[in-house]
This record gives structure tokens, C-alpha cells and sequence, in this order.
């Protein structure tokens, strides 16, 4: 449509002067009957700004209405050249649509305007976008905004605090649409931003910050395939979402954030069954703030990168498998995490798993004051995790403790073959059960875990049925409270193959280290000495040698009684037990070498008693030997103590000696014979006096006692 100066309305008229005068056209004190705003209509606007009356002139502010109403399409699509004017309309009301595709102009500003669409596709701006206060134009069954701004280029910021954007159910525009979009400034969508649909920003470069502080972000559907915010591929300086309220997915895959990714001070993200926050492979140059966030849903790191702290205290995360019922999924996935510093996640309230399978922490690691709640299942699994510092279960030094003065892990935790630079360590720890794959007590696993420093273990209530699994485990020492650091007496633990360097625990007890010891055959396991060789060695190496010794000394005593090796090596076994306990105990020996002797001599007095112990002659021995001396030499196979050769076994014409019972009528040998038993007697005790002298080399040399390392 043409236009000349005569073509206009008084209301175009009075945007020309002032335009001309380099002023803005205000309408707001010009309303007609029930608050009509003055109409301009979008053709003049286009003629204005495009300078095709060479009597308009524009000023340097550009084309500035507020107020009015534009009425039509403002269709502004390819006019780029040398470059539009900036265009403000503040406070106006827009029902059509505005069309600014592939132009190109100096500043854009529609602050405060009820509108209804908005495109500007591959639209270059040289200043800022101003969407700040915008809302859907108010028609009878029709309250949509979207912006469609694929591409757009801003050279300023891109504005929309307290805005409210709403999709259309019959269109293919969302809320807001920033894909590739290029800003050099920042894209404050904070305030009380409002929207109905998704925020796209995928492959978007926002060199400054985006910030959605306070705002309300509304996609959430019942499948869970709903996008709040989906900025998958893009780059941001920093994006702060403090106090906001989204539903339905929120995506950052592969994005690249320069600084900060800030989510926290009650940010409230809800994709129940679903994910909630997604930011595989992501890399975060700063710091991830979390701290008091709640999650419904899953929160996704697989991949991500973390240069400084991903701080989760405080955080509230449930990722629920069914709407009603206490199932749970996996609440946070950080498989192959990448943290430049600690992982934060004291005092967080977490029911589903924490999975950090591979993940690598250069800093530390931090569970204590929160509660890990997904029974019958894992709460917390590390395995193959890498933490450059401390790993630890205790409150933090200042108190922050939500949930009550402890630490609480429903189901279990799983820390194998972590690998841990600093100390492991709990204190005020809860575990219960029932514990995963059909456990009824609580799981805490660190088998194969290897630890740099000490393991620290205080405070840990269990119940009775739980399982502490250290198998393959260790550690450079062990500083801990051995009667409470390891749950109730009841509870199983799994010791075999768990090293530890030292023992650097305050008042250490060994019969308190051998209860705890014992604590490793339940459930009628296949006895393990392993444990018990470990810890006398690790005595031994601490200058406690006596401790080792009996440490050692109980190992041989449970390995006899549990039978394992047959029954000649347990009579053997308990022989060596009784007589020289295994080689560790002198006094042993001593008493049995003793008592044998005393038993030798009694023989000796017994036997010349009855009659049978006789020289060579025949005669009764009496005074020809003496009682000790013979017993010691046929004790003592390698020592002549020239008695045995005096007297022998045998039958005096006075003996009293039993005459036995005839094996057959044509046969001499007799049944217990008084003769015959007094031999076999002397054989018995010349072969068990072998034995004992034996057992007695072996004790006196100290070759069976644990050795320094």
C-alpha cells in the first residue's frame, strides 16, 4: 500500500514530528473510549522506516512509539541495505504478526508490548533485543506469544525479564526460539519470566551470560519426552538458573560454558520418571552450583567436564520409577565425570542411586549429612572412581546437617576398585537395610579399593544383618574406633585380602582387633587365615610382638577347629595347638615336654613295678636304670643316654602281668598280652617323644613367628 503525507492519520502525523524531533511518540495519555490505545498502522511504520518519504526524517534514537496500537502485519523481512533504524515500540499492543527476518537494524525494543507472534530469522541487530515485560495479546480463546528468532545476530544484549511467552497448541512455534542464535552481550530471561513451552537454544553462542533467575519454564508431558529448555551444542560465558521453576526436560548436551553453571537457592527442576537435567558431555569451565537445588527426576553428567566444584549441598534429588510407590531409578548419572575440584554432596537428600562409575575427582569427595535412600537397591555406586583426596562420610566442620546429626545409607554403597589419593573416612554413619539384590541388611562395599592414606572408621551403626565388604582392600593405615567404627558384632565383615600398612588407632587393643578379626567367618564361610597373618604382621612391624603372637596364635586355633583340611591334618594341627601352640608359644612346650617326662617316669615305676621291665639277663630292672633318665632316652631319638640298652620290656618269673586271650588254639600270640602292651607303650611313647622334640625345635627357633617387614 503507498503512502504520501496525505495518507496519514493524526496519530502518524504526531509519530513523524516526533521521530523528526528525535523524540518518542507517547500515546499513553491518549486513549480513547474503554482504554483504546491510538492506532498506527504497521504499513506507515514499514514506509518510516525505510526512508521512502524524503521528508521523514529520523533521528539517531530511531522510530520510538509507545503506547499505540499497530495495527496489521509489520513485515519487515529482507530489508537489511545500509540498515534500519532502531525500533522501539514500548507498551503497545501488537496482534499480528511482526516479521523481521533477515533485516537488519540497530536496535529493537517491543518493552512492555502485548503481542502475539514475533519472527526474525537470521535477523542482525546491532544493539540490543528488548523483550523485557512482553505478553500475549489478550483475544478471546487465543492468550499465545511465541518469537521465532532462528539465527538472529545481537550485538547487545538480549532482553526479556518479566516476560511471558506461551506456545500455540496448533502451530509448530514454541515459547521462545533461539537456535544458532548469535549474542555478544547476555540473554536475561530472569525476573518473572513466564513460559509455556520450550526455550530453544540449541547450537546457540551467548558470549555473556544467560540467566533465568526466578523465572517459570512450563513443558513437562506425561511421557516425559517434554523439553523446558533445550540448549544442546551451545556456548554460553556463564548460566545462572537460581530460583527458578521449570518442568519438563532442561538440556545442556555438549554445551560449553565458560564460567559458572549456578542452579542453585531452591531451583526447582521436575521431569518425574524421566530426566530432569541433562548435561552429557558437557564442559563447565567454573564451577556447577547446586546447593539446595531439587530435582525430580534424573540429574545426567555421563561425560560431562567440570574444571573447579560440583557443589550438590544441600540438594534434594527423587527420581521415582512410578508415580505412586517408593521405587527408584538412578537419580544422578555421572558416569565418566570429569571434576577439576570436590564433589560437594553434604547434607543432600537423595532417594534413587548416585552412580559415579569411572568418574574422575581431583579434589574430594564428600557424602556427610546426607541421606542415601533406595532400598533393596544401591544408593551410592563409585566403581573404578578416581578421587585425588579424601572420600569421606563424616559431617562437615560446620555442622550442616539437614536431616539430623548423621549420615544415612538406605540400601547400599558400592566403592570398588576406587582408587582414593587421601583418606577414607566415616563417622556418624547409619546403614540399613534391606540392602540390594536381595540382601535383608545394608551393603558397604570397598573391595579392591585402594586408598593412599589411612582408612578413619567411627560412629557406624549398623543392623544386624549388614555386610562391611573391605575384600582386597587397602589402605596406608588404619586409624579407627574398632568396636564402633565397624557397626554392631552382629554385623558380617569381609576381611580377606585387606591390607593396611599400620594401625594408628588410639588405645588399640589386640583382643578388640581379634574380635573384629573373628567378625570375618560368618555364615559359615571357608575359614581364611589371611586376615589374621595381616594384622600379626602389621603388630610386628609396630614393634608389638607379643600382640602378633597371639593374633597368630588365635588364627591357629579357629583354622584347627574349622576342620577344613581333613581330619589327620586337624589331629595333627590340634597336636601342634595343645603342645607348642603352632610354634608361637614356648610355655606350651615347655608344659607338654614336662608332663610327658612326668608321664615317662610314671611308666618306667609302673612297669619295673609289675614285673616288666627286665635286663638282659632276665632279671627284674629295679636299680639298673634311672626312671628319668630312661624315659628321656627313649624320648630323645637322637641322644644315647645309654638306659634303653640296661633294660627293656619284658616278663620276670614273679611278673604280674596279664596273660591276654589266645588268638587261636594252634597259635602263640595272645590278645593283650601284659608284655605285648608294655612294648607298644614304649614304642608309642619313643614315637610321640620324636614328634615332641620336633615341635620343641620348632617353637625354640622362632621360625613360625610373624617377622618384621
Amino acid at each position: 500500500m503507498a503512502f504520501d503525507a496525505n495518507d496519514l492519520s493524526p496519530h502518524e502525523h504526531f509519530v513523524v514530528d516526533r521521530t523528526n524531533a528525535g523524540e518518542i511518540a507517547d500515546f499513553s495519555q491518549m486513549g480513547g473510549p474503554g482504554g483504546a490505545k491510538p492506532a498506527v498502522r504497521a504499513g506507515f511504520l514499514r514506509k518510516l522506516l525505510l526512508r521512502l518519504d524524503p521528508s521523514w526524517t529520523i533521528r539517531t534514537p530511531g522510530v520510538r512509539i509507545k503506547g499505540a496500537r499497530i495495527e496489521g502485519v509489520l513485515d519487515l523481512t529482507d530489508c537489511s541495505g545500509e540498515g534500519l533504524p532502531a525500533l522501539a515500540l514500548t507498551e503497545c499492543e501488537i496482534p499480528d504478526l511482526v516479521d523481521l527476518s533477515h533485516a537488519r537494524l540497530a536496535r529493537v525494543s517491543f518493552d512492555g508490548s502485548r503481542m502475539s507472534r514475533l519472527v526474525a530469522i537470521e535477523t542482525e541487530i546491532a544493539g540490543e533485543l528488548n523483550l523485557c515485560n512482553v505478553a500475549p495479546f489478550d483475544t478471546p480463546g487465543r492468550d499465545t506469544l511465541t518469537a521465532k528468532l532462528r539465527g538472529v545476530r545481537v550485538d547487545g544484549d538480549v532482553l526479556a525479564r518479566d516476560a511471558k511467552f506461551a506456545r500455540a497448541a496448533d502451530s509448530d512455534d514454541d515459547a521462545l526460539m533461539l537456535q544458532g542464535a548469535e549474542i555478544k552481550g547476555n540473554l536475561l530471561l530472569d525476573g518473572s519470566f513466564d513460559a509455556l513451552g520450550c526455550i530453544w537454544l540449541m547450537s546457540a553462542n551467548i558470549e555473556g551470560g544467560f540467566a533465568c533467575e526466578g523465572a517459570t519454564i512450563l513443558n513437562r508431558s506425561e511421557d516425559t519426552s517434554g523439553q523446558a529448555i533445550n540448549a544442546d551444542g551451545a556456548r554460553f560465558g556463564s548460566v545462572l538458573l537460581r530460583k527458578v521453576k521449570i518442568e519438563g526436560e532442561v538440556r545442556f548436551c555438549g554445551a560449553r560454558i565458560a564460567r559458572d553453571l549456578d542452579v542453585s537457592e531452591g531451583a526447582s527442576f521436575r521431569n518425574e520418571l524421566g530426566v530432569a537435567l541433562m548435561l552429557s558431555n558437557a564442559e563447565i569451565g567454573g564451577q556447577v552450583f547446586g546447593d539446595t537445588v531439587k530435582i525430580a527426576g534424573m540429574l545426567w553428567l555421563q561425560g560431562a567436564s567440570i574444571a573447579r566444584n560440583l557443589d550438590l549441598r544441600g540438594a534434594e534429588l527423587a527420581h521415582r520409577t512410578t508415580l505412586s510407590g517408593n521405587a527408584y531409578g538412578r537419580a544422578i548419572d555421572a558416569t565418566s565425570v570429569s571434576v577439576g575440584g570436590g564433589a560437594m554432596l553434604q547434607g543432600a537428600n537423595v532417594k534413587g542411586e548416585v552412580f559415579l562409575a569411572d568418574a574422575r575427582i581431583a579434589g574430594y569427595l564428600a557424602f556427610g549429612g546426607g541421606r542415601y535412600i533406595n532400598p533393596g537397591h544401591w544408593a551410592i555406586r563409585a566403581p573404578n572412581a578416581r578421587v585425588g583426596s579424601n572420600l569421606t562420610f563424616t559431617l562437615p566442620e560446620n555442622g550442616f546437617a539437614p536431616h539430623g546429626q548423621k549420615t544415612v545409607i538406605e540400601g547400599g554403597c558400592k566403592l570398588d576398585r576406587t582408587r582414593i589419593g587421601g583418606r577414607l573416612a566415616w563417622s556418624a554413619l547409619e546403614l540399613r537395610g534391606p540392602g540390594p539384590d536381595g540382601a535383608k541388611g545394608a551393603v558397604f562395599s570397598i573391595a579392591d579399593v585402594a586408598i593412599d592414606g589411612a582408612i578413619e572408621a567411627r560412629a557406624l551403626t549398623t543392623q544386624q544383618d549388614t555386610f562391611i565388604d573391605a575384600v582386597g582392600a587397602s589402605c596406608a593405615a588404619l586409624d579407627d574406633d574398632v568396636k564402633s567404627g565397624w557397626g554392631a558384632e552382629t554385623a558380617r565383615l569381609g576381611l580377606d585380602g585387606f591390607a593396611y600398612g599400620r594401625i594408628d588407632s588410639d588405645g588399640e587393643k589386640w583382643r578388640a582387633r581379634l574380635n573384629w578379626l573373628k567378625r570375618s567367618r560368618r555364615n559359615g564361610e571357608k575359614f581364611s587365615p589371611q586376615p589374621f597373618t595381616h594384622a600379626a604382621n602389621t603388630y610386628a612391624r609396630m614393634g608389638r610382638r607379643e600382640d602378633a603372637r597371639r593374633i597368630q596364635l588365635a588364627q591357629h586355633d579357629l583354622h584347627t577347629l574349622s576342620g577344613s583340611a581333613g581330619p589327620f591334618t586337624w589331629a595333627l594341627s590340634s597336636l601342634f595347638g595343645v603342645t607348642a601352640g603352632y610354634g608361637l608359644a614356648p610355655i606350651r612346650v615347655v608344659r607338654a615336654l614336662a608332663l610327658f617326662l612326668a608321664l615317662g617316669v610314671f611308666g618306667v615305676l609302673s612297669m619295673n613295678a609289675q614285673g616288666a621291665l627286665v635286663t638282659p639277663q632276665g632279671r627284674a630292672c629295679n636299680g639298673a636304670v634311672e626312671p628319668t633318665l630312661y624315659a628321656l632316652d627313649v624320648a630323645l631319638p637322637v641322644i644315647d643316654l645309654g638306659q634303653e640298652s640296661r633294660c627293656a620290656p619284658g616278663r620276670t618269673a614273679r611278673a604280674e602281668l596279664s596273660q591276654g586271650m589266645a588268638v587261636s588254639d594252634t597259635s602263640d600270640w595272645r590278645w593283650f598280652e601284659g608284655v605285648a602292651l608294655w612294648r607298644w607303650a614304649h614304642a608309642l611313647y619313643a614315637m610321640l617323644g620324636a614328634i615332641l622334640t620336633g615341635l620343641a625345635i620348632v617353637t625354640f627357633s622362632g621360625i613360625m613367628k610373624p617377622k618384621d617387614e
